[in-house]
């Protein structure tokens, strides 16, 4: 009985084609770049490496020829594929480009040209894609093995499935606007973030000022102390809450163990501090970028709770909660923090900040109440316009990946 052998065809691909693929292996379509180094000991060298998961190609720090020893290293040239043999496995393989000219590369990280000029693009897609398929399974077969390399004579007889050039072509081309359409979103998204930064910089330093609606100007900014705007929140969690929360820069209050994938609270949370929506959180341990810490205020839920090491407070009122929230996030109060948390009375990356200095001695210039809403809403407009690029951005990248995993054997 005959065993039905099903066609060499992708799942997804333009109409005009319906020719089966070819098996080849890679030493049919690629041949290999060497161009050796005559290294001169005083002269400096800057050698590249490959990032993993698909990238690309970052600058090593230059070094003389004399500290290069006997390794053998090799002129980079560009648009050629090129892998990292030792660490196949982390999807190293990328393709090098204008700012790779006059780099070296060390013998782990072969270089190849297409015998056909559109191989290349092609194939970097494929193994970026189909990575367990190929790299991964040449590299290590059988699953473990984080040391195992993969060989240049077992990667040019690695065979892969490759269509005609004519599709090849196509499939490439595709790919190149859709990778444009995912530069260009994130190139928005940094431009906004850029603006916002700047823009927030000189709305709190007064630099830029609104004006009512008959072009008058606001009244003068005042002085006040953390205590004059915020009250201080010690509501302990008698009410059994077992929403653990904890302070991430970039995502807020969220949930421990949905941040963590675990929970490293105590098992009896009864004692924490329970945190209302729209009550602020400050993590006074601080990491890199945030010196002095991190303030949030609690959006995406209506209760949870926090360790006392926290401390807690809610905005009184006659003041806008968004406007003091974008304040805090800008790090309107680090300055003063500074003051009373020194360098030496850091502690296992805990600032030691007195509870009665937080919010007797920390002082700053606010706006009126309406000038703080009219700022908090012009921030705000920002924050949407950059939500919006970043989901865009996310579905465009997500859409590609889905049509990868289909046009690809």
């Amino acid at each position: 009985m005959s065993q039905h052998k099903e066609p060499a065809v992708p799942a997804l691909r333009f109409p005009e084609f319906t020719e089966e693929y070819q098996h080849v292996a890679c030493g049919e379509i690629l041949k290999k770049v060497s161009s050796p180094v005559s290294v001169e000991a005083e002269k400096l060298y800057t050698q590249i490496g490959i990032r993993s998961h698909g990238k690309g190609i970052f600058h090593k720090e230059p070094v003389t020829g004399s500290e290069l020893g006997n390794k053998r290293v090799f002129w980079v040239k560009e648009d050629l594929l090129t892998l990292n043999i030792v660490f196949a496995w982390e999807q190293a393989v990328a393709k090098t480009g204008t700012n790779e000219k006059g780099l070296i590369a060390s013998h782990r990280f072969p270089m190849f040209k297409g015998v056909e000029e559109d191989t290349i693009d092609y194939l970097l897609s494929l193994f970026l894609t189909k990575r367990g398929k190929y790299l991964l399974e040449l590299a290590s077969p059988g699953g473990a093995g984080r040391n195992k390399t993969l060989g240049q004579k077992e990667f040019e007889r690695l065979k892969v499935f490759f269509p005609k050039r004519k599709e090849r072509i196509a499939v490439s081309k595709f790919l190149q606007r859709l990778n444009e359409k995912i530069e260009q979103l994130s190139k928005k998204k940094s431009l906004l973030d850029q603006y916002k930064k700047g823009i927030t910089q000189k709305l709190f330093s007064q630099k830029i000022r609104f004006k009512n609606d008959k072009g008058d100007s606001y009244p003068d900014w005042k002085e006040v102390h953390l205590g004059d705007v915020f009250q201080r929140v010690t509501r302990k969690n008698n009410k059994g809450n077992k929403n653990v929360l904890t302070i991430s820069a970039q995502r807020g209050l969220i949930n421990q163990e949905k941040f963590f994938n675990k929970s490293v609270a105590a098992k009896d949370v009864s004692g924490y501090y329970l945190l209302k929506k729209g009550e602020f959180a400050y993590n006074k341990s601080y990491s890199k970028g945030y010196p002095m810490g991190v303030i949030k205020k609690l959006k995406n839920y209506d209760e949870g709770v926090v360790s006392t090491l926290y401390i807690c407070f809610k905005i009184l009122d006659g003041f806008c909660c968004e406007y003091f929230e974008h304040f805090f996030d800008h790090g309107g109060i680090n300055r003063e923090l500074h003051k009373i948390a020194t360098e030496g009375a850091r502690n296992h990356g805990l600032l030691n900040v007195s509870i009665v200095e937080f919010f007797n001695d920390i002082k700053f210039k606010i706006p009126s109440e309406i000038e703080q809403r009219k700022i908090s809403a012009f921030l705000n407009s920002i924050d949407q316009k950059i939500k919006d690029t970043s989901r865009q951005l996310e579905l465009t990248q997500t859409y590609k990946q889905g049509l990868l995993q289909q046009m690809f054997i």
